[in-house]
């Protein structure tokens, strides 16, 4: 099972799903760009993705920085940050729509 990355219509696929790494470092593996201009660190907020409904389940609660970043609104949806998104278990199959489009974003 893998993480798999909906980015302008594309799939991008990593091939694998492991607890311990972030769904940023997911990305960076398969050297997918999702619009992370801090590091990986929260402050930039710039890294956002939306989880399919059934996958939302497979992570992490929000962490306090995307309670900070992120309007209610967006939480309900299923928006998260990548570099504050972990599975909760190895070998899950993950689905997210990266919002990065490629363009400059404010964080």
């Amino acid at each position: 099972m893998s993480v798999v990355f909906v980015r302008g219509g594309a799939e991008f696929d990593s091939e694998i799903c492991l607890r311990g790494l972030n769904l940023l470092a997911h990305a960076q593996m398969i050297e997918l760009p999702t619009g992370s201009r801090c590091g990986g660190h929260g402050k930039c907020g710039a890294d956002r993705l939306i989880l399919d409904p059934d996958s939302q389940k497979y992570v992490n609660p929000p962490s306090p920085i995307e309670v900070h970043q992120l309007s209610p609104d967006e939480l309900a949806r299923g928006m998260r940050l990548a570099c504050q998104t972990f599975p909760s278990a190895d070998g899950l199959r993950i689905r997210a729509t990266i919002e990065w489009t490629g363009e400059q974003q404010s964080g």
